[in-house]
């Protein structure tokens, strides 16, 4: 009776295997590689993140010895081969300032706007849309700065945001608008600051022009 159970066992085993066999082998060989893949990912990952902190510090070392051509070398190649690390962001600032020191505006423009959409981190990406929103609107382009300026959540650089947003309403002629963005941004804004000196300034050249 045993031996009669084993081989009912074993049938119902051997049938089993026959229905479900290749869809567990094939199930256990994807479930292998997604897990190799998965580990192999995080290490490309941390390599690439080393790789990019150590070109980093080339764009810095460089830039504080004066060598902006070099620096400029540096920030370009993170842009290009390690866009996907925090390191390619803030190199785009970089680049962005040592193009703008430089008069290469379309430079800087194309680097601030690399930083303001790939960056990585939250204040690359709202530092960059501040200083291309200004960029912008110094060349003379209100309504592609007010894209960047008009930002949802700034957070810290409320301020910042309101007064570009203040400066922009006034170069389109809306006053009563451009007033009240500059009375929330001086709401916020240090006492003591150009910014605050400046803002202070625009906004009394437009309550006198009211």
């Amino acid at each position: 009776m045993a031996n009669d159970w084993a081989h009912d066992e074993l049938g119902e085993i051997k049938e089993f295997w026959g229905k479900y066999g290749r869809v567990l082998v094939y199930g256990v060989i994807i479930a292998a590689l997604a897990v190799g893949g998965f580990f192999y990912y995080r290490h490309y990952e941390a390599q690439q993140r080393v790789l990019a902190g150590a070109l980093y510090e080339e764009v810095l070392n460089a830039a504080s010895q004066g060598r902006f051509g070099l620096a400029t070398a540096a920030a370009k190649k993170l842009e290009k081969s390690y866009a996907a690390t925090p390191y390619a962001g803030q190199g785009a600032l970089l680049l962005a300032h040592f193009a703008y020191e430089k008069n290469e505006i379309p430079a800087a423009v194309a680097a601030l706007k690399f930083a303001a959409h790939k960056g990585r981190q939250w204040s690359v990406r709202t530092t960059a849309r501040l200083r291309l929103a200004g960029l912008l609107l110094a060349l003379g382009h209100p309504h592609k700065a007010w894209a960047y300026a008009h930002i949802t959540r700034p957070y810290g650089f409320r301020s910042l945001a309101l007064g570009l947003q203040a400066e922009i309403l006034a170069r389109e002629g809306h006053k009563r608008q451009a007033l009240a963005a500059y009375a929330k941004a001086l709401k916020g804004a240090p006492k003591k600051s150009a910014l605050t000196t400046l803002w202070r300034r625009e906004q009394a050249q437009l309550q006198a022009a009211s």
